[in-house]
């Protein structure tokens, strides 16, 4: 007997969908990080850069450590260094962030010149830099636009979160890969319509919707990298998860508003 061969569909959302972990407090762990991170972009750059930056620093950390577990031997404490000093570089203004680019890398040959991996030293050092670059680059995003206009750092949290939840509770019940980020879409119309009307940010009526349309297309895509970022979209990085809306979206949102504004 024949066997039938799996649909593309199915075998691109096995890999790159996203899996809703709904196993404990979920929902309130959700309203904690919000929280915490409003708290943190009021309080300003540095309190961001530590919690953006600590949140970067655990999922670069975690997505290194599902790697290391095949056979990429990425530096999980390199990784989780590196993404952590993008986001204090990132309080100094884009050209401390550079620098802590550029300490990422040099952290990245640090991590393998001592581990015993039978694998190139460059390969190791390219998947230390591609576990730390990505979470990192969501934490010097969000710095930045706390030091450039809070309001428009908020405004983001804002339309994430509210992309979340959508997506979280309706795509978290839903047999396709799709009525999550609608509800998440819809979410974020609602909120661009208070950031478009009420003066939160420096952002105008038409940058704001701009924008907020921008965001709706790059919270999934977002998800989407995270996937791609891990041996399988199932592995268990919660950090990188908890920010994976940002991934595109976040520093995309950071150079739009560094160019109007």
């Amino acid at each position: 007997a024949s066997r039938s061969k799996p649909r593309a569909g199915s075998s691109f959302r096995k890999r790159y969908g996203v899996v809703y972990d709904t196993d404990g407090p979920r929902v309130r762990l959700g309203v904690a990080w919000f929280a915490v991170a409003f708290v943190a972009i009021v309080a300003g750059p540095l309190a961001t850069a530590v919690v953006y930056g600590g949140a970067a620093a655990v999922a670069a950390a975690q997505t290194a450590r599902v790697w290391r577990k095949g056979t990429p031997q990425p530096s999980d404490l390199m990784a989780a260094g590196g993404a952590g000093l993008m986001a204090a570089g990132a309080c100094f203004g884009s050209g401390g962030a550079g620098l802590g680019i550029l300490g990422c890398v040099a952290l990245a040959f640090v991590g393998s010149a001592g581990d015993p991996s039978r694998n190139p030293r460059i390969v190791d050092i390219g998947w230390t830099l591609q576990c730390a670059l990505f979470p990192g680059a969501v934490a010097v995003a969000m710095v930045l636009l706390t030091r450039l206009d809070q309001g428009s750092a908020i405004g983001l949290l804002l339309l994430v979160s509210a992309y979340e939840i959508g997506d979280y509770i309706v795509g978290s019940g839903s047999p396709n890969a799709f009525e999550g980020p609608g509800a998440g879409a819809a979410g974020i119309v609602v909120i661009t319509f208070i950031l478009s009307t009420l003066p939160i940010s420096a952002l105008s009526f038409g940058q704001a919707w701009v924008l907020g349309g921008a965001v709706a297309l790059l919270a999934p895509a977002g998800q989407l990298v995270a996937s791609a970022l891990l041996p399988s979209a199932a592995a268990p990085a919660s950090a990188l998860r908890r920010l994976d809306s940002l991934l595109i979206a976040g520093p995309l949102w950071a150079v739009a508003v560094t160019a109007v504004l």
